[in-house]
């Protein structure tokens, strides 16, 4: 049975009074445990990261990945903070949230005890400057459409802030809580000092100290973190190893104490490991590939309804994955009870549908230049070649496929939608057509309708169901295509402790500490 607009809202509000409560528990709770484990405080983390980053700054940096993201995380905070175990929004930055009886504005009361790396105090103004800084369109942030129901972001008193939204919008309280350029808050005053991209300030219990492109960038412990107890190491430094085997051997030799990877062998071969400890999280989204529906001759639905059925997401899952991450048939996650009409690897429908196309079919593809990117290019090309259609591969590095794919001089390219409580903000951005994430620049009136009626639900029952009409629209039309699910995995050596992976994979090393 679906609640009153009443009962909803009473859930969705957390008093002042109540948040600073549960937050000083949150708090102490946070010290305490770490004291009884025998945290110790001091030392140096070094932790493996696949690539450099591309900036910190929410406009020119673009979006954040999972390893500039593990970096951020540390060095700033969210508004809220989301439990994965009890589904809950926790007080983090703001200490109480409400949202307005028309459900198109949420009031939030902030922490006043509060300051940047600087020495300068967070208020309110931080805030909106941050969030309408990412609205402007002016500003072209890679970030804004998924937030585009936020009409401006007001400043009503230093420690105050109210959201307006253009209609109801449940999604919001996740984008604060998001480890992102939308969620983590940086110094408005950096920012317009044009600072923050490289040297980045922000209130989070590790400092930045200094990038070294393409080798490392190192954090320093804050020792004025608002959040007393939290931060133990005096330095995080992280460590850029492209290459899969130099980063998990030097993991192994103890170079350095933590890796992420999504390197099935690797994960395979560190799980069998005594002396590593893995860290694992399962999430919604999924590895994905783009087909461009505006370049002949994927702008004809049997072309990619063809590519869908020649596609063998199982294959991908053996060879590349090694059964790492769960087989996907939409972004909702493996929870979830949606049938989103998959078509599943079928080459003599993909036959069926190139023999009605009636042409031939020569495409390319960009990949990366990593042995991932490669080793999926390959497999897919085989793939296409056994029902007919010619694929060219095209390798280039990360941010020239990112700027490839987002000013449309690409075909068919790898992507990923990424972990969140809730990824309808992302599937919305994707496939609504006025959207400037609609990436694989599919347009229809139809998925549009759907994918508003998704974005605009007030009760959760009824947003489930549009998104999962969205997601089988999206599977027939053959615009997407699936890799696999997301699961993350982090290793560490048996003397480092208190690693967690946050939402969107981010690895969160921010309470790490090690035996010295």
């Amino acid at each position: 049975m679906l609640k009153s607009g009443m009962e909803r809202r009473a859930g969705r509000v957390l008093t002042a009074t109540a948040a600073i409560a549960l937050a000083a528990a949150l708090t102490v709770g946070t010290a305490h445990a770490a004291s009884h484990s025998g945290a110790k405080d001091g030392g140096t983390l070094t932790v493996g990261v696949e690539t450099d980053a591309r900036g910190f700054d929410a406009v020119k940096g673009g979006v954040l990945g999972i390893r500039a993201g593990t970096v951020s995380l540390a060095v700033h905070d969210t508004l809220l903070k989301f439990n994965n175990d009890t589904k809950k929004f926790e007080p983090n930055l703001a200490t109480s949230w409400e949202e307005a009886a028309d459900h198109k504005s949420w009031t939030l009361k902030l922490r006043k005890d509060v300051k940047f790396h600087d020495g300068t105090a967070f208020t309110a103004k931080d805030v909106a400057d941050h969030f309408n800084r990412i609205l402007d369109p002016a500003n072209k942030s890679r970030s804004r459409s998924f937030i585009t129901a936020i009409t401006g972001v007001e400043a009503l008193d230093d420690h105050t802030v109210r959201f307006n939204l253009a209609h109801p919008w449940l999604p919001l309280l996740g984008n604060l809580a998001a480890p992102s350029m939308i969620g983590l808050i940086p110094s408005s005053a950096n920012v317009a000092a044009d600072k923050q991209n490289r040297e980045p300030i922000g209130t989070g219990p590790y400092i930045f100290d200094n990038w070294a492109g393409g080798d490392r960038i190192t954090v320093k412990k804050n020792p004025n973190y608002w959040n007393k107890g939290v931060a133990h190491v005096d330095e995080i430094v992280f460590r850029i190893l492209p290459d899969t085997q130099a980063r998990f051997a030097s993991l192994r030799s103890g170079e350095i104490d933590l890796i992420w990877t999504d390197r099935g062998s690797s994960i395979v071969e560190a799980q069998k490991d005594p002396k590593l400890v893995t860290v694992v999280r399962d999430g919604k989204g999924a590895a994905i590939t783009f087909i461009n529906a505006s370049k002949p001759p994927l702008d004809d639905a049997r072309v990619r309804q063809a590519m869908s059925h020649a596609w063998n997401q199982t294959a991908i899952l053996k060879v590349t994955w090694k059964d790492t991450r769960p087989f996907a048939e939409h972004p909702l996650g493996t929870d979830s009870k949606c049938d989103a009409g998959y078509r599943h690897y079928d080459p003599a429908k993909a036959k069926a549908l190139l023999a009605d196309y009636g042409k031939p079919v020569k495409i390319n593809m960009i990949h990366t230049t990593t042995p991932r990117g490669r080793e999926f290019g390959e497999i897919y090309q085989q793939l296409l070649k056994q029902v007919g259609i010619e694929l060219e591969l095209i390798p280039v590095d990360q941010n020239t496929l990112v700027k490839k794919v987002f000013t449309n001089d690409y075909m068919v390219s790898g992507w990923r939608i990424g972990d969140a409580d809730d990824v309808g903000p992302q599937t919305f951005a994707l496939s609504y057509s006025k959207s400037s994430y609609n990436l694989s620049r599919l347009k229809q009136d139809a998925m549009d309708k759907v994918a508003f009626a998704m974005r605009t639900a007030v009760d959760p029952e009824t947003r489930e169901k549009y998104h999962c009409d969205l997601m089988r629209m999206v599977n027939d039309q053959g615009n997407m295509q699936y890799r696999g699910g997301n699961r993350y995995y982090a290793f560490h050596g048996t003397n480092t402790h208190n690693i967690s992976i946050d939402g969107l994979g981010v690895v969160r090393v921010s309470g790490a500490w090690k035996d010295q």
